[in-house]
């Protein structure tokens, strides 16, 4: 099978390599698409990559594909079956997969890193990771939700923008109460709880600032600004991508966000601007995924008194934060990492319900010979996905 490998010393080559054992509890899948991450970026950028991980390696994580073949211990899925694979392979002994946090395994697998990824024609992955691929939507659509869009999904769970109802915490431990926080109205969205007069401020224009906008609208969250690093005429939203990429038979349009202001106007300018929009109180909660000094900075600046900063980018910066200033404030900052199984298949329900179109997040589609393009310095709103 043809595979897009990279090494640091050589970078990439497509290589004709041999199809990978099966074992019992595996399947494997022919690859339809697989999402290019921005952790993909990071490796090839010469950043660290998860313990484990050996070169030469064939990334991709984010992948939709067609069973082929069933391992002898495989019971509920059945060669032809149109699937997307949750990237995250949880030990289930350690303490955070014991206390329902399998995203935060402290021996944790990811496919693409430190076993063969999605950019082949081929893969194989245990059968435990597989979610039925939605109907509603492409192959290549489909492939962003188990990463590009779950990230940030987690990330509204965990900072409590997003709460589990009695008995449907996607993360399998206590179920949330679903109770209003600070008389914040909520409404149940594919049974889930959002406060949906939240105002929320998302710093990031990638791959995922655009979804958390995406999610934002299609849970009902209408108070939100946007932060980008990029100059206002090159920064884009996610109604600028839909416009692009939109498809009329699923979900609705996207609504522009009531603010979008650059860090290139400078830091005190950001804030007064940020300000004058969220009114006296502040922001709400801020979904933080580029996560550098000065981006948090700004997130610890404007949310309000109690307010919620989630951290999801992992950029190798460190940050000084004022402790006394953040405490008296009773600032909750939370770092929200990767996805569950359970968040997916949500996503997927928010799909098949016509509620989200992940179609509109596509930057566009490449083949294994075109995929280096997804690397190069052309910065590309949305996400870019390799078709082998």
């Amino acid at each position: 099978m043809r595979a897009l490998q990279f090494s640091p010393d050589d970078g990439f080559r497509v290589a004709e390599t041999q199809s990978l054992p099966l074992g019992p509890d595996e399947v494997r899948l022919r690859v339809d698409a697989c999402g290019v991450c921005g952790s993909d970026r990071q490796v090839v950028a010469g950043e660290s990559v998860p313990q484990g991980t050996a070169f030469p390696l064939v990334m991709g994580h984010e992948i939709a594909g067609t069973i082929i073949e069933t391992g002898t211990g495989v019971a509920d899925w059945r060669v032809g079956h149109p699937v997307i694979v949750h990237p995250f392979i949880a030990c289930g002994d350690c303490a955070p997969c014991r206390h329902g946090q399998s995203n935060l395994c402290m021996r944790q697998v990811c496919v693409g890193y430190q076993r063969s990824g999605g950019f082949s024609e081929e893969v194989v992955v245990p059968a435990s990771l597989l979610v039925p691929r939605p109907a509603a939507c492409s192959a290549a659509a489909a492939a962003l939700l188990v990463d590009a869009f779950a990230t940030p999904y987690r990330a509204m769970k965990d900072a409590g923008l997003v709460v589990a109802r009695p008995g449907l915490d996607g993360l399998g431990g206590a179920p949330g109460e679903g109770r209003s926080v600070g008389g914040s109205p909520i409404a149940y969205v594919t049974g889930e709880a959002v406060h949906t007069d939240a105002t929320v401020l998302i710093i990031g224009t990638g791959g995922l600032g655009l979804a958390a906008q995406m999610l934002c609208e299609a849970l009902g969250i209408h108070h939100v600004g946007v932060l980008t690093r990029r100059s206002l005429d090159g920064a884009k939203t996610a109604s600028d991508t839909e416009a692009k990429n939109g498809d009329a038979s699923v979900g609705s349009t996207i609504a522009s966000p009531e603010i979008m202001v650059s860090l290139a106007d400078g830091a005190r300018a950001v804030a007064r601007q940020i300000r004058r929009w969220s009114g006296a109180g502040g922001i709400d909660f801020v979904l933080d995924t580029v996560a550098t000094a000065d981006t948090i900075a700004i997130a610890l600046e404007v949310v309000r008194v109690g307010g919620t900063v989630a951290w999801i980018g992992m950029s190798e910066e460190e940050a000084r934060v004022a402790v006394a200033k953040t405490v008296r404030r009773g600032i909750r900052i939370v770092a929200s990492y990767g996805s569950t199984i359970n968040d997916v298949r949500e996503l997927t329900a928010l799909v098949e319900s016509g509620g989200l179109n992940p179609a509109r997040l596509l930057a566009g589609t490449l083949s294994l010979d075109e995929a280096t393009r997804a690397f190069g310095p052309d910065r590309t709103s949305g996400r870019w996905v390799v078709c082998p």
